[in-house]
């Protein structure tokens, strides 16, 4: 229906590449055989090599794609093969997001640890740390949490924070922000939160700081960028 190329790719495919991707599938085949005591001794033709690549699908979808390899030394030699979409099912492109539920604002006892309730300032969780408190601080699950700027989802990580320290205070959290501002920000807040107030041990790991092996064994909370931990872990 339209000439569109919504892909294109120069690959080079030598002889040699062949005949080891035909000669190691003949091998496994007949391994495969003798195991099972099926004995097939027809000549084998090789195994087609595979080529893998993303084109974009939109809606409403079209009929078929057209896939079209083309030899740019051999005059004739290239190959065509349809793809139809005449069965395919798409997810939805925008998957709805979790509603935010009426609940009751939930009171910074509900942590029912005095030490943990005196670092917090005020005397309610809003309704986004409300209906993620349980999750954060009671369970082990994993947390995918996406809300507007301002809307408290630092005092979802430290739910999740005082979890371990509750649950596990032998193992430590790692808090990872992409920019070194945001992870000095955290140390000024956190020293004052968990230092100060609940004796523990922070270490902050950039490209500013880079404590020994040692002190970080030590700590109890490590803030950090995305290159520096790749660099470590």
């Amino acid at each position: 229906e339209n000439e569109h190329i919504y892909h294109h790719e120069y690959f080079l495919l030598s002889k040699q590449q062949v005949h080891d991707y035909n000669r190691s599938k003949r091998e496994e085949k007949r391994r495969i055989e003798k195991e099972n005591g099926d004995f097939d001794y027809e000549e084998d033709k090789g195994e087609p090599i595979k080529l893998v690549f993303t084109i974009p699908i939109f809606e409403p979808l079209p009929t078929q794609y057209i896939v079209r390899a083309v030899s740019n030394r051999w005059l004739g030699a290239e190959s065509t093969h349809a793809i139809s979409f005449r069965h395919l099912i798409l997810p939805h492109q925008y998957p709805p997001h979790t509603k935010l539920l009426d609940l009751h604002p939930l009171p910074v006892t509900a942590l029912q640890n005095p030490a943990f309730e005196k670092l917090f300032k005020f005397s309610h969780f809003n309704p986004i740390q409300t209906q993620v408190f349980h999750c954060c601080y009671n369970t082990d699950e994993n947390v995918l949490l996406g809300a507007p700027t301002g809307s408290g989802k630092t005092v979802a990580a430290e739910l999740a924070i005082l979890r371990l320290m509750k649950e596990r205070p032998d193992l430590k959290s790692v808090y990872i922000a992409p920019l070194k501002a945001l992870v000095s920000e955290r140390m000024k807040d956190w020293n004052r939160k968990f230092v100060q107030t609940l004796g523990k041990k922070l270490v902050e790991l950039t490209g500013d700081f880079t404590p020994d092996i040692a002190t970080l064994k030590a700590a109890d909370i490590v803030t950090t960028t995305p290159e520096k931990w790749d660099g470590i872990s």
